[in-house]
């Protein structure tokens, strides 16, 4: 009984730093999306989808390396969209106009699809980072499918774009190369993570300054991104 008792409080320390890391991991993606992506939008740069895929790959990877839980990795991608939701707030859109629920549904799809091939080569992408490359691809290229045929079907894109594209002609430009940002940033990030977790494994033994930290960090995030969306971006 006693070492139920006191394997409680730990079950309960882990879960809120496991909480915690999907807030702060989320929030970093989602500055990320608001300031980078909003400016390679701005300037129309090629494939910028695509990069922005790959960073936050390289984001759910370190997240992976630190808390080991495949799972955590879709709830990441929901706190990143929900920076979406900025917009409603700043410029009074409608929740389901087709500029926040696009973007917003392209990272959840891609976190879905990394946290189901997590589940299955997260040991095996830690020894070899062919494996990890290929994981990447992997859940690159489907979310990006999955993504053209929401897109198209659900909420009519193309009459949004400036061009009409099909999705068999998306998923051989824009899906291909989503594949390959997300196969080159997840080993990457994977091992910044890495790196990360041993640096810092003493200082989360003081509860105080992790917490600190980590609200420090999320408030700078959603910050900086409602000055950055103001701005125009």
């Amino acid at each position: 009984m006693t070492g139920d008792k006191e394997g409680k409080p730990d079950k309960q320390r882990d879960l809120a730093r496991l909480i915690v890391g999907v807030v702060v991991f989320g929030s970093i993606w989602g500055l990320l999306e608001a300031t980078l992506g909003g400016f390679l939008h701005l300037i129309i740069f090629p494939n910028k989808g695509a990069i922005m895929a790959g960073i936050g790959m390289a984001i759910m990877g370190s997240a992976l390396a630190i808390y080991k839980k495949p799972s955590m990795l879709l709830f990441i991608g929901f706190v990143a969209a929900s920076f979406k939701l900025l917009d409603i707030w700043l410029f009074a859109l409608s929740p389901t106009s087709i500029h926040i629920v696009n973007p917003a549904m392209a990272i959840i799809f891609e976190s879905a699809a990394f946290s189901i091939a997590a589940v299955f080569l997260m040991n095996k992408m830690a020894k070899n980072t062919i494996i990890g490359i290929g994981a990447g691809a992997l859940a690159g290229l489907v979310s990006a499918a999955i993504w053209v045929y929401f897109a198209i079907y659900v909420m009519n894109a193309p009459a949004y774009a400036r061009v009409v594209f099909t999705a068999q002609e998306f998923i051989a430009n824009q899906g291909i190369a989503q594949a390959v940002f997300c196969g080159l940033f997840l080993p990457l990030g994977y091992m910044i993570g890495e790196r990360l977790a041993a640096k810092t494994t003493p200082l989360l033994m003081s509860r105080r300054h992790h917490y600190a930290t980590s609200a420090a960090i999320i408030g700078g995030c959603w910050g900086i991104s409602a000055i950055a969306i103001m701005a125009g971006l």
